[in-house]
């Protein structure tokens, strides 16, 4: 089993722009989204802040272009994706589901909803009652097969920044001890804190991505029966580069962040069962 995984994307209108910097966005976008298509997986998979605003136009932008490809694409949302529209209607938008699970004999790949629904001053991440009830009950279930999260905040206390206010889950809630009831191998994928990242914690990994406008790379993650590998693709080309530097920040509220990459154990991890 393979699959791809987008950091934050930040597609973004960028309202009434100077038209240099709207050709520049346009490129970086189409091309990223034309490579992140034609990798090779059965789940091409955004772990959210696919878009900047959470505007149907930005939306629109996004699933057009992939909706015209054979990949499978699932999105968690982001604290972006849920800035301007209440959450059903991005379901609606999108025909995504808030969260859900794909089981299968190889894994169990689990799709959370870590946001705060139009909330601009509070970024960051929570889980409801139900979803935190239902999550440990696909854990229980999952036996000791490896399982797949993926969600937009980190866990508090795990990868690169998650101490940080409003850059993680609430540490309220102890997901660190929810987590606890896997048995066998788990892996928590994560966006939010715009750099890669990865840290080890008993029987889990967490793997943070950083955003495509700072690390124009995706994640490739190949599950086979013995291991898992993760290795970061950087789609390398010059032009690209020059693109970013001529928009990224134009975009309203949107800070590049010089150390992204991380270290080079950050990029790439394989775990042998």
């Amino acid at each position: 089993m393979r699959f791809i995984i987008m950091g934050d994307f930040h597609y973004s209108l960028m309202g009434d722009s100077a038209a240099e910097l709207l050709q520049a966005r346009d490129s970086f976008y189409e091309e990223m989204l034309e490579h992140f298509i034609r990798m090779d997986a059965e789940f091409h998979i955004s772990i959210g802040d696919l878009t900047h605003e959470g505007l149907p136009e930005e939306f629109d932008y996004v699933f057009n272009r992939i909706g015209n490809s054979e990949c499978n694409f699932i999105q968690v949302l982001g604290n972006h994706d849920a800035y301007t529209l209440p959450k059903a209607e991005i379901m609606g938008l999108t025909r995504q589901q808030r969260y859900h699970t794909i089981d299968s004999d190889e894994a169990m790949l689990i799709f959370l909803d870590t946001t705060k629904e139009m909330n601009r001053i509070d970024w960051g991440g929570e889980l409801d009652v139900e979803q935190l009830e239902w999550l440990k009950v696909q854990l229980d279930k999952s036996g000791h097969k490896p399982v797949f999260i993926f969600a937009h905040h980190p866990v508090y206390g795990t990868t690169a920044h998650s101490t940080l206010e409003k850059m993680s889950i609430d540490p309220t809630i102890d997901m660190l001890e929810v987590l606890k009831r896997k048995q066998g191998p788990g892996f928590y994928f994560c966006g939010h804190n715009h750099m890669n990242s990865i840290v080890q914690k008993e029987n889990w990994h967490f793997i943070q991505t950083a955003a495509c406008l700072d690390v124009p790379a995706f994640r490739r993650v190949e599950l086979t029966d013995r291991g898992v590998q993760i290795d970061l693709v950087d789609v390398n080309n010059t032009e690209l580069a020059e693109h970013i530097t001529i928009f990224n920040t134009g975009i309203p509220g949107f800070t590049p962040v010089s150390e992204a990459c991380g270290e080079e154990a950050d990029q790439r991890l394989q775990v042998i069962f």
